[in-house]
């Protein structure tokens, strides 16, 4: 791991954990790849969460947007490279990209980031913070930066659903769910006939509200087209549902994907 022009790079090979049933890396793998670059970026310059835990602040993740061009085999190598953009409003844009071992790009990802404060849980302006890191001059490489609201579920279509256990491993180092349990709760409720046969090649999703340990969460997918999904996490409380997340999902064949 380095870091050049304050762009993060990394490699990583692709393990059989890493993969689903014909052995080919899985969405949520693709994630935590984004995940952990972005962590040990924050890391290698002194503004991780274990150290903004000292000052009682935290990154938690808004949104993030992932195009995906291939998904690559067992064993195949990926090198990782992420970097931060110019603060838009509240958030922090980071941007990732992860290629193959000739330089191909396999996926990119835009994802909005926000320092909270951990007492009160409440969003701060990030650009104090940006400075520990500073921002590469790649930064500008998607031409449209912006990742907007999603759409709710249409009301007159009955949603595929499933609900989810959370466990101990679901619960990250700021006390919440982390970001990829929900990628995998909304994956695992999509018919498994379907995703044998179909892939992500497209997945957005918008963070709302926390959930911790203790809640019961309920996912809802509804498919729209072939191809296209739309996929809601509902808590539920005493007072009634509380949406936790949106998300967006476009599919291709497989073999497309390959």
């Amino acid at each position: 791991m380095y870091i050049t022009d304050h762009t993060y790079y990394e490699e990583h090979r692709v393990h059989t954990h890493n993969c689903d049933t014909f052995l080919s890396a899985r969405l949520p793998y693709y994630f935590q790849l984004v995940q952990e670059g972005a962590a040990s970026h924050a890391m290698l310059c002194g503004c991780s969460n274990p150290d903004f835990e000292k000052i009682g602040k935290a990154w938690i993740l808004s949104k993030i947007k992932m195009t995906v061009h291939r998904y690559l085999p067992w064993s195949e190598q990926i090198g990782l490279q992420t970097w931060i953009q110019s603060p838009v409003k509240l958030f922090a844009p980071r941007e990732a990209r992860g290629t193959d071992k000739d330089g191909r790009e396999l996926f990119r990802t835009m994802a909005y980031w926000v320092v909270i404060d951990r007492h009160t849980r409440r969003p701060e302006r990030p650009l104090q913070f940006l400075d520990y890191i500073g921002l590469s001059e790649d930064r500008h490489l998607w031409a449209d930066t912006k990742l907007g609201k999603i759409e709710d579920l249409p009301s007159d279509r009955t949603p595929e659903a499933f609900t989810p256990q959370i466990q101990y491993r679901d619960i990250d180092s700021v006390r919440h769910v982390n970001n990829i349990s929900y990628v995998e709760w909304i994956l695992e409720s999509i018919d498994p006939e379907y995703r044998d046969t179909w892939k992500p090649s497209e997945f957005e999703i918008n963070f709302l509200a926390e959930s911790f340990l203790s809640d019961q969460l309920e996912v809802r997918s509804c498919q729209l087209t072939d191809s296209q999904w739309l996929h809601s996490v509902v808590r539920t409380t005493h007072e009634g549902e509380v949406e936790t997340c949106r998300a967006r999902s476009s599919w291709s064949p497989r073999e497309a994907l390959g």
